[in-house]
């Protein structure tokens, strides 16, 4: 049986936490913000001194640690990870975090025969502590085997999609179309209440209105067979809805930078692909 350590119990971490503690399994931590430390230790965990301690204790070790730097001192820096784990630790890298960060970090514990591998989540605490959490893991398969009992006792599904740092980049481009969601959502409301729509009433009639995502039924827009990414949208929605929504903003004296490029992404689609 595994002996998990993680690093990093500040938000996501102890929401994991409280998913191993259900799963009856005991971590050993660490955090350097003793007011975090205090709630693992109230969930049940093991305070150690330094990341390091918590390796010489684990054989698997969540890694739950906020930017590309934290990653590379918790692991690598003085009193990391690599400096207490023993040969054959898997070292599991939950964070946001760009692609070459993990192949660094790779590459450094390789030396040490430490394995490492990208387990990105696509979730916040609450869904966390639902039990609701995806994984999106990159590695080869049979870290993967290894690694998917531990993320399932956290999470309710583990999505292998592909070598070592794919999961970032599954990350990465996951939470940027969220992200870009509400942008354009923020921009949307302000032509409207720029119109006299008061926001809160424009987005409880996009919520009313709702007709779901293109990724529900993405093959109608982008070739299911691989040979292209461009979209195959609707001459209407490209060439004059988004276009209108530019003009209205400019009407208005808005200042609507996401939206104006929209207008001008999706006339450049449309002239660069011939008329059905």
């Amino acid at each position: 049986m595994e002996k998990v350590g993680m690093v990093g119990v500040g938000a996501m971490g102890s929401a994991l936490l409280e998913r191993l503690k259900l799963a009856g399994v005991q971590a050993t931590v660490y955090d350097s913000y003793p007011p975090s430390l205090e709630t693992a230790r109230s969930i049940g965990a093991a305070i150690a001194a330094s990341a390091a301690a918590v390796a010489r204790a684990s054989t698997i070790v969540d890694v739950v640690v906020r930017t590309d730097q934290d990653v590379l001192d918790c692991v690598m820096g003085k009193n990391g990870l690599l400096e207490g784990a023993e040969a054959g630790t898997l070292v599991l890298l939950h964070s946001t975090i760009l692609p070459q960060t993990t192949r660094k970090v790779a590459d450094a514990a390789r030396q040490r025969d430490v394995y490492v591998m990208d387990a990105c989540m696509l979730g916040v605490p609450s869904v966390v502590r639902e039990g609701n959490l995806d994984f999106v893991v990159g590695g080869p398969a049979e870290l993967i085997d290894r690694a998917r009992p531990h993320l399932l006792q956290m999470g309710k599904r583990v999505l292998h999609v592909g070598p070592l740092s794919a999961g970032n980049v599954a990350k990465i481009i996951k939470n940027l179309t969220s992200g870009a969601e509400t942008l354009i959502i923020q921009e949307a409301i302000q032509i409207g209440e720029a119109a006299g729509f008061p926001y809160r009433e424009a987005l409880e009639m996009l919520r009313q209105a709702y007709t779901g995502t293109v990724l529900d039924h993405w093959e109608r827009t982008f070739d299911p067979s691989g040979a292209g990414s461009t979209p195959r949208p609707g001459r209407n929605i490209f060439g004059k809805d988004i276009p209108l929504a530019a003009e209205l903003g400019r009407q208005l004296g808005l200042n609507l930078p996401i939206t104006d490029q929209l207008a001008a992404a999706g006339l450049r689609i449309l002239s660069a692909k011939p008329s059905p």
